[in-house]
């Protein structure tokens, strides 16, 4: 996949990353540590936050098996959130 700012290859995790038309808006409430890294990673590497994101979010979800995602969740301190 070329990088349509600069012209590189490199490796795709996905066409539609960026793709407005394949967006959906979806909102979450993060601490504001880890909103803190979103948008220094996002401002530092000129990418929008929810590339930053969605990429992260893919690579996870590559790494662990379904079957062990919520183990892996609640291990890590996850939880039901509701208003």
């Amino acid at each position: 996949m070329r990088n349509r700012r600069d012209g590189r290859t490199g490796s795709s995790i996905s066409e539609l990353i960026g793709t407005p038309a394949d967006a959906q808006r979806f909102t979450v409430n993060i601490a504001a540590e880890v909103a803190e890294e979103l948008r220094s990673i996002a401002a530092k590497h000129r990418v929008s936050e929810s590339s930053v994101v969605e990429i992260s979010l893919r690579r996870l979800f590559a790494r662990i098996a379904p079957a062990t995602m919520g183990s892996f969740l609640h291990d890590h301190g996850a939880c039901l959130r509701r208003r």
